[in-house]
Order: C-alpha cells, then structure tokens, then sequence
C-alpha cells in the first residue's frame, strides 16, 4: 500500500514538472512573434482636443509602441481632425489619411524589420518612429 502512494506521488511530481518546465521565456523588452490580426491604433490630436498637436500609435492596451515584431498588422486611424493627417511610411508601407477629412480609416499592413516613421505632413515636429525587427 505504501509502495502504491510513493508511485502515485512520484507520478504527480513528474506530470507537475513536465507541464512547468521546457518551455523558454523571451526576455525582457524582447518583442515577440506578432499574431495574426494585431490591431495597432493611430490616434491624432487628444479625446479632448481633436486639433491638439498630437500624434501617437498604440496597440490595443493603449501602450505606445516603439517595438514591433515582423509581421501582419491592422492599422486602425482614429481621425477627429481637419489639421492633421497620419503618415506611414517604411519598408514597403506608405499609407495616409487626408488633412481635409474625418473619419476613421483601417489599413492591413505587413512590417519587415527596419524602421518606420509616423507624422503630420502639414506639422513636420508632429513625428515619431518605431522600430521592428
């Protein structure tokens, strides 16, 4: 009997470290693989003021992204403003939204590593980069 509770236990301990281990974490800051339909957000000016000088590019959680892995995205425009426009450009992606118009625009693009850059044609100081590697 106590030779069936020590197999029993031993068999627990094995399943409960087969399930925990082998698998590896990326480090920190280390972008991972993107998924299939991740959906980053363009947004221009502030909720409060369409026409702020603002300009900023998030995923869904509303974290800035400065870091992307390689691979397909979906690029939501919020765009509330008259003043501004959305400007990517890249390896094999330029995109923009008009000045003149306000409604939201959805682009899919691909990311290849390098760097990419996202602006306000008519406010130059209105721009940042990102990097995807």
């Amino acid at each position: 009997m106590r030779r069936r509770s020590l197999l029993a236990g031993a068999a627990v301990v094995l399943l409960v470290t087969a399930a925990c281990g082998g698998a590896e974490e990326e480090a920190a800051g280390t972008p991972g693989p993107a998924v299939e339909g991740t959906v980053l957000v363009a947004t221009l000016g502030t909720a409060e003021d369409p026409d702020a000088f603002e300009i900023l590019l998030t995923d869904e959680a509303g974290t800035e992204v400065t870091t992307l892995p390689a691979g397909e995205y979906t690029v939501r425009v919020e765009d509330a403003t008259t003043i501004h426009n959305f400007h990517l450009t890249g390896a094999g992606v330029d995109e923009t939204t008009s000045v003149e118009g306000t409604e939201d625009t959805t682009w899919q693009v691909t990311f290849e590593p390098g760097e990419y850059t996202y602006t306000c044609d008519p406010h130059p100081p209105m721009t940042k980069t990102f990097t995807v590697s």
